[in-house]
């Protein structure tokens, strides 16, 4: 799920009680998808995407992959 944190910004959850794994957020014309982090240094870049929903599955799909 993305929770909204303000009009640039949006956490990726499992479910709305957990941590945020992700952190999607309005970059120049795209949306940025990032690995959250409490600092700003260590959120890996995953890519832009043409929507925050589009970002999230990103998320998804790259978590599963380093699953297999």
């Amino acid at each position: 799920m993305i929770e909204p944190v303000d009009d640039r910004t949006w956490l990726v959850k499992r479910d709305a009680e957990s941590s945020p794994e992700a952190i999607i957020d309005r970059f120049a014309g795209g949306y940025r998808l990032r690995r959250f982090s409490l600092t700003e240094s260590r959120r890996t870049a995953h890519g832009v995407f043409t929507g925050p929903e589009l970002a999230e599955t990103a998320w998804w799909r790259l978590r599963d992959r380093r699953r297999d």
